[in-house]
């Protein structure tokens, strides 16, 4: 069963801010272990072909812990794709958040720097009972672009993938909690 995802992609210039909601019937562990048990993405998530850490900090006396992921993987635009190459700089919360930002993001047809900035961020709000928890999964995201697309496919393209990625994150949770039960 597919949940609703509301979604919203808005665009100035070669900005682009997103902004998206979906409610899983899950409980916080399954959703949290989907969004950051990085080397497992390349599984089900579509676009990544691989994850690594590369460095992990232990949580400070905040709680925050700080990672440095690399992912290899491929950008869609309508018909084409590209092949991408991304550092990331991650700071997450345990069942709360993680953010990531983007420190070198390659797409390999250019071999130059693609974005002047990526930053994503996921927020865990757990809701509902034991034995019906659910978790509203917010997203967060801004992209600026290098060199902007015509103005119709930025648009449509930054919200296909992204759609796609939470659709995969859905499944994967709905395969993880039906493991779990």
């Amino acid at each position: 069963m597919t949940v609703p995802i509301q979604l919203d992609v808005r665009r100035t210039g070669k900005c682009f801010d997103a902004q998206a909601r979906l409610d899983l019937p899950a409980e916080a562990p399954v959703v949290w272990g989907v969004i950051t048990q990085y080397e497992t993405l390349a599984h089900f998530m579509p676009g990544i072909r691989a994850c690594r850490v590369t460095s992990q900090q232990a949580p400070g006396a905040d709680g925050i812990e700080r990672l440095t992921l690399e992912q290899t993987g491929e950008f869609r635009l309508l018909l084409l794709s590209q092949t991408i190459r991304v550092t990331l700089d991650v700071q997450q919360l345990p069942m709360q958040w993680a953010e990531a930002r983007a420190q070198r993001f390659e797409v390999s047809a250019l071999n130059v720097r693609a974005l002047d900035l990526f930053e994503g961020r996921y927020e865990l709000k757990p809701h509902g009972t034991r034995g019906k928890a659910r978790v509203e999964l917010h997203y967060t995201a801004k992209i600026v672009l290098r060199v902007p697309p015509p103005p119709a496919i930025g648009s449509a393209a930054v919200r296909q993938n992204l759609l796609a990625q939470l659709r995969a994150i859905e499944g994967e949770v709905g395969r993880r909690a039906a493991g779990a039960g």
